[in-house]
């Protein structure tokens, strides 16, 4: 009578649900104790960087010329810039002196000041246009605007 009692105390629906409960909580734990005590995966390795395109031979696609670097000797000192058709920039040119040039001024025989911004130029040359930046001041003694 005793055995029939504890047996029948387990067949009962709710005692069943409680083990059930917990088993399966054991279980969950068991499983997360398992994932956060696994080392983590190697990263997978990583592709060797590509190498730089050789874009020379686009430089004379559709009848260009190439550019020679006639305009890396524009430097850029300073721009004076009232609106889109006054305007004027100081710049300096290989290793002359500063000056100041007007929108449509010539910089050299076939350069011209095409446009003034607030920090750049554009230089016009045989058709060419180029943006020339001024540079950043790292102690500015002076800043208007």
């Amino acid at each position: 009578m005793l055995r029939s009692n504890a047996l029948q105390r387990f067949t009962s629906l709710p005692t069943l649900g409680t083990v059930a409960s917990v088993v399966l909580f054991g279980a969950t734990l068991a499983w997360w104790a398992h994932v956060f005590s696994a080392p983590a995966p190697l990263a997978p390795p990583q592709p060797a960087p590509r190498a730089a395109l050789d874009t020379s031979a686009g430089a004379t696609l559709f009848g260009a010329q190439p550019d020679q670097g006639q305009h890396n000797a524009v430097q850029l000192l300073g721009v004076l810039s009232l609106d889109a058709q006054h305007g004027a920039a100081i710049v300096t040119i290989g290793d002359q002196p500063a000056r100041v040039i007007r929108v449509n001024g010539k910089l050299d025989d076939s350069t011209t000041l095409a446009e003034v911004r607030p920090h750049s130029i554009i230089v016009k040359r045989g058709g060419l246009q180029r943006e020339i930046t001024l540079p950043v001041a790292e102690n500015p003694s002076a800043f208007v605007r």
